[in-house]
């Protein structure tokens, strides 16, 4: 089911204002496509495609995480039927369930944050690499073929809420990590 038979486009992903924001910008890596903002109160994260000569904003989607379940609230007009959720119990994949959408996004093996985003047929729609070298940037999204803008939309955003849940998952262990060892040498 990949999105037609053109080579991958890769999208990169730029921090702006301290890391507040995203911008996903095309492969010449100047043309910003999304706009991410990024929030601690729900929603979490508000997606917004640019277009025009005036770089006009409109508002594709929003995100927001519990605290106490795995379930990621996806707000995604035109989608309206799209869910994210865990796999499994002990898996760290989430499907994406909507109208015509099977997908999943698993790690692209054990030790990385690196992400696929596999087809029900077991095909590759899209790769996220991880620029954890990068203070400026997040990574790349390579997305295979063409897809339809409304499904581009739902890749980016998908593969946002997952990577921000790495994010903020791998921020909480830091941080626990940091209070326990201040907290033993008190």
């Amino acid at each position: 089911m990949m999105f037609g038979q053109h080579h991958p486009r890769t999208l990169h992903l730029y921090y702006r204002d301290g890391h507040h924001q995203l911008e996903v910008c095309d492969e010449d890596k100047h043309t910003v496509l999304y706009r991410v903002y990024r929030t601690s109160s729900k929603p979490h994260l508000t997606v917004r495609r640019v277009a025009g000569p005036k770089n006009n904003e409109e508002m594709v989607g929003q995100v927001s995480f519990h605290h106490f379940k795995s379930d990621i609230d996806l707000n995604v007009p035109g989608h309206h039927a799209l869910c994210m959720k865990k796999a499994g119990l002990l898996s760290s994949n989430f499907e994406v369930r909507g109208d015509g959408i099977e997908w999943e996004w698993r790690r692209d093996g054990a030790l990385t944050s690196n992400l696929k985003l596999k087809a029900a047929d077991g095909s590759c729609l899209a790769k996220f690499d991880n620029a954890s070298w990068s203070r400026s940037k997040q990574g790349t999204l390579e997305v295979m073929g063409v897809p339809p803008t409304g499904m581009l939309d739902a890749v980016v955003i998908t593969g946002l809420a997952k990577i921000e849940l790495q994010r903020r998952a791998n921020s909480s262990r830091s941080g626990a990590g940091i209070n326990a060892a201040t907290a033993g040498s008190q």
